[in-house]
């Protein structure tokens, strides 16, 4: 189940502290593909961030959800990648019943200024829209 996903990652994470969790979310930017130029539209754009975050994805043929991103900000990049990495490949139904509260044990928002924080929101409400779609 995906919330259990959700709840397995933040006990990863929980093991790092401080500086080495925000490391750890920076280190992740690194692993993501760019986004296309084609995707970087307003239509995909995340409205509240401070940096520039667009979130693509799509329904496969067999239900499944595979999301796309790019930011212009490492932290918001590794941010993204770690929502994004629980919710590719779950069946669109699970992502579709997602709210914020769901990605709570991951324990990043506590990590957030408030303008992330806002953003942060921002991601997951696209994130659960594109799987209603």
């Amino acid at each position: 189940m995906i919330t259990d996903k959700i709840k397995d990652r933040g006990e990863e994470m929980s093991v790092l502290e401080g500086m080495d969790r925000l490391q750890y979310i920076i280190d992740e930017a690194s692993k993501v593909e760019p986004l296309l130029d084609q995707h970087k539209t307003d239509e995909n754009k995340i409205r509240g961030c401070i940096s520039n975050l667009w979130v693509a994805g799509e329904v496969m043929e067999d239900g499944t959800m595979r999301y796309y991103h790019d930011a212009d900000s490492h932290m918001t990049k590794g941010t993204a990648k770690v929502i994004l990495d629980i919710v590719n490949g779950e069946h669109k139904s699970e992502v579709a019943n997602l709210t914020l509260e769901s990605f709570m044990p991951l324990g990043i928002r506590e990590l957030l200024t408030m303008q992330r924080q806002v953003g942060f929101a921002s991601l997951i409400e696209r994130v659960i829209r594109i799987a209603n779609a």
